[in-house]
């Protein structure tokens, strides 16, 4: 299933993980993962497994950011959303205009692109030859590490009746500035900030519908034609959230069971004997493993009918979504589950669980991972009524 290359890389991440462990705690103290990590990541070519072969990237699916993330989430679960967030986008990008690719490409094929949305008001206007940004953008997730970014922006009809398009649109880092207003309880060392831009133009070939992201042939899959650059990256792509999660959760499992290893209680019976204590620990284990099979399997599936040449029907892209949130919730009731384990060990500054706790639950409120919205839309869908999400 996996090439030696791919199965060397993700032992790489493995062995990777206690390193990116000894640095979270500091890591979150300065809301941003050290230089050093980043520099690992890009040495061990992690950022580069969705890029285009053409631009010297592996073009591989997107199993492997599962497989990564399922690593690198143990040592430090805001490391490996900067690791997946700036990941995905070469895939975004593969399947985009090929002038586009050319722009970011083209002088610096190490180029990273980070995405944002317009959650603060940033707004687009249409104009000639293509759209005027002014406004933020929030939620930048690695940032002060990307060249250029892929904002999530809303176009106005050309007529003024109607519905806004959705698009992303490239900017480059010197088009706009960043605005430190990232101070959050959970994935704090991934430097979510806002970018700020001012009256800043857009050309048209910078910009791509994304109906054109929703499986089968786009403007990038006549020159990059591996799978990936034909499977919908606008709903398998919420694995960049939910393999961090998996990852996290299974190094709050670890983390429990070696602290519970050493542990005996108050009547010096060792923990690992109660029964509470076997039943949690089992529990945990297979609500991860139920996850990471989920996920696994999606991928496989969508792989399996980009590879076809056909296209996800909207049951099937509603369905990925859905088990993606899904796969969050499992992990989210594993680490709860666990809570009570740490006992109030878990309540000081230097626990690696309580941080792990507070990162889990930060990846879950992604609105893309979000279970309230995702099963409502995936069970509207089911009954045959409009999906509310368009990006869907």
């Amino acid at each position: 299933m996996y090439t030696s290359e791919q199965k060397n890389m993700i032992a790489r991440a493995r062995a990777l993980a206690p390193v990116l462990l000894g640095r979270a705690r500091q890591a979150e103290q300065d809301r941003a993962v050290p230089r050093e990590t980043f520099e690992a990541f890009s040495e061990e070519g992690f950022f580069r497994i969705h890029q285009p072969e053409r631009y010297g990237g592996l073009g591989w699916n997107i199993g492997m950011m599962v497989r990564l993330g399922a690593e690198l989430g143990q040592g430090c679960g805001s490391s490996c959303w900067i690791f997946s967030n700036l990941a995905v986008q070469s895939w975004i990008l593969g399947m985009n205009n090929p002038a586009a690719q050319e722009d970011v490409w083209g002088e610096n094929p190490k180029a990273l692109v980070a995405s944002s949305f317009p959650a603060k008001g940033g707004k687009v206007v249409r104009t000639d030859g293509g759209l005027i940004a002014n406004g933020l953008w929030s939620f930048a997730s690695g940032v002060d590490f990307a060249d250029w970014n892929n904002m999530q922006v809303f176009v106005p009809p050309e007529d003024g009746d109607g519905p806004p398009e959705h698009r992303f649109a490239l900017v480059p880092k010197s088009d706009y500035k960043i605005v430190d207003d990232w101070f959050a309880p959970g994935l704090a060392a991934t430097g979510s900030r806002s970018i700020e831009l001012d009256n800043v133009f857009i050309p048209e070939h910078r910009t791509l519908p994304s109906t054109r992201l929703m499986g089968g042939a786009s403007p990038g899959s006549e020159i990059n034609t591996a799978a990936l650059y034909r499977v919908p990256p606008l709903t398998l792509g919420t694995m960049v959230f939910a393999s961090p999660a998996l990852g996290i959760a299974k190094g709050a499992l670890a983390t429990i069971e070696n602290e519970i290893g050493g542990r005996n209680t108050v009547g010096n019976a060792p923990m690992a004997e109660l029964p509470t204590v076997q039943i949690r620990i089992a529990e945990a284990g297979a609500e991860i493993e139920a996850a990471e099979a989920l996920l696994l399997r999606d991928c496989a599936d969508a792989t399996a009918i980009a590879e076809a040449g056909d296209l996800p029907a909207l049951g099937d892209r509603a369905r990925w979504r859905r088990n993606n949130s899904f796969a969050v919730q499992l992990c989210v009731r594993a680490v709860e589950r666990l809570n009570p384990l740490i006992g109030a060990r878990g309540l000081t500054p230097e626990n690696d669980f309580l941080r792990m706790f507070r990162d889990v639950h930060a990846a879950s409120l992604q609105i893309t991972v979000s279970w309230d919205i995702q099963s409502v839309n995936a069970g509207r869908i089911r009954f045959g009524l409009p999906s509310l999400d368009p990006r869907v």
